[in-house]
C-alpha cells in the first residue's frame, strides 16, 4: 500500500526555515497519536481532541518490507519496529510534535471472551463517581478473568484482558444508563471482557519499547472500529462489524445498546493474495499490487518466469471468486455464531473489505438483503472530522477508532511491574496498590499475613482442654529495596519483593504427651502378681501412646502408678497395714517400678494372740472334692504361685471329720474352702482369704468398690475366720 502523507497547514513562516529538531514540541494530552500495526502495513495518525471534538490532522501508512507478521501476530519484532519507527519519524516531521505516548490495538488472534457480573455494595459510599464506576467495571473484569482461568481454556498460556464493553448497569435492581452522580445500596455491572494470549500483547509492547514509545492505551481492533462506526446511540440495532485486515477478520456485535459479542477468524485478505500467487505464478508484492488494481479496466503483471500478461478486471475478479466466497462464508459463519442469528445490518471495514463483491457475497451467505451489508468509510464516522481525502478508505477506520477509543474510553494502559522476578503487565484503569499486584502474581492472603497454627480442643477426664498452635512469622515486603506496606501505590517499573509469611505450626498432641509412658509394669504383693500402669480410653476405646488427639476427643486416663493407686483399685484400706519393699518400709505414695515385690503387715496386733504375718501370704490348701462316702481329709497340695482354691460342690455338706491338726473350713463366695492351720498356732484371718479369692483387678467396675463380708457383716482384713463362716470377697457390680 502506498504511503499517505498529510502536510501541516501552511503558516507565514516557511517550514524550511524552521529546523525540525528545534521545532518539535512536547506531546500534550490533546495530541493523540495512534498506531494500527497490521499484517501488511503500519498506519499512524496524529489527531487533536478538544471540547469533545476529534480532528484527524496527520497520517502515514508504511507497508512492511517483508512478511514480518502472520495472521495479525508479530513474528519479527525488529522488522516491525523498524517500520513503526519510520511511521513515527514521518509523523513527527509533519506535526512538529515529539511523540512519546501512543494508543495501539491488538487483532483478535486466539481471542477469548467471557461475560461476568459484579455486585457491589454502595450503601455506605458517597455519590457514585467516574472513578468508582471504573473500579466496579474492573471488579467485573477480574471475575471474568477468574471464570476464564477456571474454564481451563487458558492453561497453555497467560491471557491478558485487552478490552471490555459494559452490557448493563443496574442500581438497586433497576437498569440505568449511567451510574455517575447517583446514590443507592447495590450496583450491578454486567460486561463482556476480551482476552488475548500474552504473546500477542507482549510482542506489541516489545515493538513499542524498541521505538521508544510509551503505550498510553491498548484496545481490541473491533472495539476501536465500533466506537467510530457504531456509536452507543446506534447500538440499539442488532449490527455486526467485521474488521477484515490482511491476517485476521475481527468481529463485534451490538444489540440493545451494548456490544454483546466478539469473534475472530484467521482468514482475511492474505488468503486472496495467496490465491493470486498460486493462480498467476507471481511473488507476494506483485500479488498485492494486482489485488489493489482489481477495479481498473485491465491488469498487467509479470510472472516469476519473466513473462508479461494482461487481463481484464472482470477476468481477474472472476478467477478469485472461490477464495472470496470462502472468505465471505467464514465471516458470515462467525457473525452468526457470535450473534445467534443473522443481524439486522453488517459493516465491513479494513483493507480486506475492498475485495470486489465481498459485501454482496456476505449478504448472500447471511441471507439478508444486499443493502444491509455496507463497506464502512469516513462517511460513516461519528463525531470525527477528517479533511484529508486520503483517509476516506475503510482501512483507516480502525486506526482512527484507536485514537477515539483512547480519548473516550481511555482503553487499557499497561504498566510493567516486577514481583519476585516475575514481570507483570497491568492496566492502569484505577490506582493500583502493592496488594493488588501481589494478588495478580498469584499470592494469597496467608502468604502476606500468615495464619497461626490450628488449636486442638478436647476433654480430659471430663475437663475441657485447649492446646494452641504456634503464631505465624510475618512476611517481609519491600518496594524498590525499601520496606513497604501493602497499601502503597505502585508505578511503572516498580520492583516488589515479598518474602512470604510462614504459617504457624498446628497444635499436635499425642496420648503419650498427656499420660506419659504407657509401658506396663509387673509387680507382686505378698507373692501375688499384678500388672499395673496407665490405661487411656479415647471416645470409649483403648488407645496406645502414639495416638494423636483430635478436636473434640473425649480422653479418659486411668493410672496405677503408686502403691496407694493399686490398693485403691483392689478396694483395700491401707490405714491398718504396713508395707515393705525389699525389706524396707515404704509408704502408699511409693511409685511402682517394674519387678517390685511388696510384703504386707498389720499395724495393730490382736488383743489375745499377737498375729504374725508371714513374709509371704500363706498358700491356700487344696482338697479333692468329697466322695459320696465320708473319707479322711487328704493331704494339702500347695502351688508355688497364686494357687487355684479347692472347692466343693455348693450343696455338699461340710465334713465333720477332724484331722489330728484341725483345719478351718469356710464358705467363700458360695464354695467350701479349707484353710490349713498356721504353724505358729495363730488363727486364720480374713486377709488369708484375699489371696485365694480369685479377683481380677483388671475387671474393676467404675465405682472401684469391693464387697468384703463375714456372715453378712463388713469385715476387716485382720478379722479372724472360723469354721462355718460365710465369706464374700467380690467387686460391687452396682
Amino acid at each position: 500500500m502506498a504511503r499517505a502523507v498529510k502536510n501541516p497547514p501552511k503558516t507565514e513562516e516557511k517550514p524550511k526555515k524552521r529546523p525540525a529538531a528545534r521545532s518539535k514540541r512536547k506531546q500534550t494530552e490533546a495530541d493523540v497519536f495512534s498506531l494500527d500495526i497490521g499484517t501488511r502495513t503500519v498506519v499512524g495518525i496524529v489527531s487533536h481532541y478538544e471540547n469533545d471534538k476529534f480532528t484527524v490532522k496527520y497520517s502515514v501508512s508504511v507497508p512492511h518490507t517483508k512478511r514480518a507478521m502472520t495472521d495479525g501476530q508479530i513474528e519479527d519484532i525488529d522488522a516491525v519496529a523498524k517500520v513503526a519507527a519510520e511511521v513515527k519519524a514521518e509523523l513527527e516531521k509533519q506535526s512538529g510534535i515529539r511523540l512519546k505516548d501512543v494508543a495501539i490495538a491488538a487483532a483478535g488472534r486466539a481471542l477469548k471472551t467471557c461475560r461476568a457480573t459484579a455486585e457491589i455494595d454502595v450503601e455506605d459510599r458517597d455519590t457514585i463517581t467516574e472513578d468508582m464506576v471504573k473500579s466496579f467495571e474492573l471488579e467485573a473484569v477480574s471475575k471474568a478473568q477468574t471464570e476464564l482461568d477456571r474454564s481451563g481454556e487458558t492453561e497453555a498460556a497467560a491471557f491478558y484482558c485487552v478490552g471490555h464493553t459494559v452490557i448493563s448497569y443496574h442500581l438497586d435492581g433497576y437498569p440505568i444508563k449511567s451510574l455517575v452522580g447517583h446514590k443507592g445500596k447495590k450496583v450491578t455491572v454486567e460486561l463482556i471482557a476480551a482476552f488475548l494470549p500474552g504473546l500477542v500483547v507482549e510482542s506489541l509492547y516489545s515493538v513499542m519499547d524498541k521505538v521508544g514509545l510509551n503505550v498510553a492505551s491498548l484496545t481490541l481492533e473491533p472495539i476501536a472500529a465500533m466506537n467510530v462506526i457504531i456509536p452507543p446511540e446506534v447500538r440499539l440495532i442488532n449490527i455486526a462489524l467485521a474488521d477484515i485486515g490482511a491476517g485476521t477478520s475481527d468481529i463485534a456485535v451490538s444489540q440493545n445498546g451494548s456490544i454483546v459479542a466478539y469473534a475472530m477468524a484467521t482468514i482475511a485478505g492474505d488468503e486472496i493474495t495467496e490465491e493470486i500467487i498460486k493462480k498467476y505464478l507471481v511473488d507476494f508484492d506483485t500479488a498485492e499490487e494486482m489485488k489493489l488494481s482489481a477495479l481498473k479496466d485491465t491488469i498487467s503483471y509479470k510472472d516469476i518466469l519473466g513473462f508479461e500478461h494482461t487481463l481484464t478486471s472482470e477476468e481477474f475478479i472472476g478467477s478469485l471468486f472461490p477464495a472470496a466466497e470462502q472468505l465471505a462464508e467464514t465471516i458470515a459463519d462467525n457473525i452468526v455464531n457470535a450473534n445467534g442469528s443473522a443481524p439486522a445490518a453488517v459493516f465491513l471495514v479494513g483493507g480486506g473489505s475492498r475485495i470486489p463483491n465481498l459485501a454482496k457475497m456476505v449478504a448472500e451467505k447471511l441471507g439478508v438483503p444486499e443493502n444491509r451489508v455496507a463497506v464502512g468509510g469516513n462517511t460513516f464516522l461519528k463525531n470525527v472530522e477528517i479533511s484529508d481525502e486520503v483517509l476516506k478508505g475503510p482501512e483507516y477506520v480502525t486506526p482512527i477508532g484507536i485514537g477515539v477509543t483512547s480519548t473516550l474510553q481511555k482503553g487499557y494502559d499497561f504498566s510493567v511491574v516486577t514481583v519476585n522476578d516475575k514481570r507483570l503487565r497491568v492496566f492502569d484503569t484505577r490506582k493500583l496498590t502493592v496488594l493488588d499486584l501481589l494478588m495478580m502474581a498469584g499470592y494469597k492472603s496467608h502468604h502476606i499475613i500468615g495464619r497461626s497454627g490450628r488449636s486442638i480442643t478436647f476433654t480430659l477426664n471430663g475437663e475441657k482442654q485447649t492446646v494452641r498452635g504456634t503464631p505465624a512469622l510475618p512476611s517481609e515486603l519491600t518496594v524498590n529495596g525499601s520496606p513497604s506496606s501493602i497499601e502503597a501505590a505502585v508505578t511503572q517499573g516498580d520492583v516488589i519483593c515479598l518474602k512470604p509469611a510462614e504459617n504457624g505450626v498446628n497444635a499436635q498432641l499425642s496420648i503419650s504427651d498427656i499420660a506419659g509412658d504407657l509401658t506396663v509394669k509387673h509387680i507382686s504383693v505378698d507373692e501375688i502378681d499384678y500388672t499395673v500402669g496407665t490405661e487411656v480410653f479415647v471416645n470409649g476405646e483403648s488407645v496406645s501412646g502414639d495416638y494423636v488427639v483430635q478436636n473434640f476427643d473425649k480422653v479418659e486416663v486411668s493410672s496405677v502408678s503408686t502403691l496407694g493407686d493399686l490398693l485403691k483399685r483392689l478396694g483395700i484400706s491401707p490405714e491398718k497395714l504396713e508395707f515393705f519393699r525389699n525389706g524396707a518400709s515404704v509408704s502408699v505414695n511409693t511409685l511402682l517400678e517394674d519387678g517390685d515385690s511388696f510384703t504386707v503387715r498389720d499395724k495393730k496386733p490382736s488383743p489375745t494372740v499377737t498375729p504374725k504375718i508371714p513374709e509371704k501370704l500363706p498358700e491356700p490348701p487344696v482338697f479333692e472334692e468329697d466322695d459320696e462316702e465320708d473319707e479322711p481329709v487328704p493331704e494339702v497340695v500347695v502351688t508355688r504361685r497364686k494357687p487355684e482354691p479347692p472347692v466343693f460342690e455348693e450343696d455338699e455338706p461340710v465334713p465333720e471329720e477332724k484331722s489330728a491338726v484341725e483345719c478351718t473350713v469356710v464358705r467363700l463366695n458360695g464354695k467350701n474352702v479349707k484353710l490349713e492351720p498356721k504353724s505358729d498356732g495363730s488363727s486364720n484371718i480374713f486377709l488369708d482369704l484375699m489371696a485365694i479369692a480369685d479377683i481380677d483387678i483388671n475387671a474393676a467396675p467404675p465405682s472401684g468398690n469391693m464387697i468384703l463380708t463375714i456372715n453378712g457383716k463388713e469385715a476387716g482384713y485382720m478379722d479372724e475366720v472360723h469354721t462355718g463362716d460365710t465369706i464374700v470377697i467380690r467387686w460391687d457390680d452396682n
